[in-house]
């Protein structure tokens, strides 16, 4: 059986990237597994390796399978860390006294299209990392600090989620980047 010729594939690119869409707003995938999947559906060279993109989808997680950030977290000479999957919600609220911030969002669970996150910190560092093509729009009121964003000029991918970081700090630096995994 031979393969449709490229041009054919294209339909089938945009279907798989909306599946993937639904997926990742559904909690089904992390921000960087969707990523790595939509990744996979432009690089497809044939249905086959299309397909590959998007089977095995997880199922929904229940509450019982992840950690809900999506309130206020504060922390007195201590740093504020949240990595792996978990859920973030918009309107999260994270700070620290003498500590860092720091927010590795590349396996979070985001099903919102937008996501506001606040953090400030006294004596310490907010740091963010996002995977490529995810867009972060930064808002910091720095005192004594400095903003660094390393976002690879990669164009946003379609449907990923907006971070919005409304970051204050008085003697810490602000950091944004992305990563790949």
């Amino acid at each position: 059986m031979t393969e449709k010729p490229l041009i054919e594939l294209q339909p089938a690119k945009e279907n798989a990237q909306k599946a993937l869409e639904r997926a990742v707003g559904q909690g089904r995938l992390t921000l960087d597994q969707f990523t790595e999947r939509v990744d996979q559906v432009w690089q497809a060279e044939s249905h086959t390796e299309l397909a590959k993109a998007t089977t095995g989808l997880p199922e929904p997680l229940g509450q019982e399978n992840v950690v809900v950030v999506g309130s206020v977290r504060n922390s007195v000479f201590d740093d504020v860390e949240r990595s792996g999957r978990f859920a973030l919600r918009s309107g999260t609220t994270v700070s620290s006294v003498f500590g860092d911030v720091r927010l590795d969002l590349r396996n979070a669970v985001i099903t919102d299209d937008v996501v506001e996150i606040t953090g400030s910190t006294v004596f310490g560092d907010i740091k963010v990392t996002v995977p490529e093509g995810v867009q972060v729009e930064v808002s910091s009121k720095l005192f004594f600090g400095t903003e660094k964003l390393r976002v690879a000029e990669v164009p946003r991918i379609p449907g990923s989620p907006v971070i919005r970081l409304v970051a204050k700090t008085f003697f810490g630096d602000v950091k944004v980047r992305s990563k790949r995994t």
